[in-house]
């Protein structure tokens, strides 16, 4: 975690050196929900060495930003991409009843586009430190697991601002952890 602390005071610093009109700088807060899908390699070869995967499930995501200027943000998320569920073999022994959830915090800069008054494309890179917790049967044993880490995140959305202060917004993300997590989410944002 100490990572994603120094990559949100790295953030906010470089965002401070933007020049912004006063009038033109807000911050912040939403949440979205929406689908995650967890790649393969989030549980094969670790968890187990041969079976099926189910990667998907339900994500959500509460976050705050400030955006100086009608082009650049950065934004701090906590993000809960749901759990993937697993069964098969390690090495021989047979795994039953497997989940592996994960969930982190992740620090973004964000791009914007603006497309009028209401409409605004953004694009995302930061990055995503994040938890991982399994828990399986193998060979009739209980089985639990952590790993964690820090990796990068990216993504690219669209937003629609009803008023100055209230939007929604619709965005594609996707963030390393073990392997590759995609979260597909739209959700509310309220300005300040």
């Amino acid at each position: 975690m100490k990572t994603i602390k120094a990559i949100a005071v790295s953030l906010l610093l470089a965002g401070a050196c933007v020049v912004a009109a006063p009038a033109a700088a807000q911050a912040y807060l939403g949440f979205g929900v929406g689908k995650s899908d967890y790649g393969s390699g989030n549980v094969i070869p670790d968890l187990i060495t041969s079976g099926s995967v189910d990667g998907k499930d339900s994500g959500f995501k509460i976050f705050g930003g400030y955006q100086f200027n009608p082009y650049f943000a950065v934004e701090l998320a906590y993000v809960d991409l749901g759990k993937a569920t697993y069964s098969g073999s390690f090495f021989g022994a047979p795994v039953n009843d497997g989940s592996l959830e994960t969930s982190g915090l992740n620090a973004s800069a964000v791009g914007i586009l603006p497309l009028g008054a209401a409409f605004e494309l953004f694009g995302k890179v930061g990055i995503f430190g994040w938890e991982s917790r399994a828990r399986d049967f193998t060979a009739g044993v209980p089985f639990s697991g952590k790993a964690d880490g820090g990796d990068i995140s990216f993504g690219v959305g669209l937003a629609f601002h009803f008023t100055r202060n209230v939007g929604i917004r619709a965005e594609w993300e996707r963030f390393r952890a073990v392997d590759d997590i995609d979260l597909l989410s739209a959700g509310l944002v309220i300005r300040f």
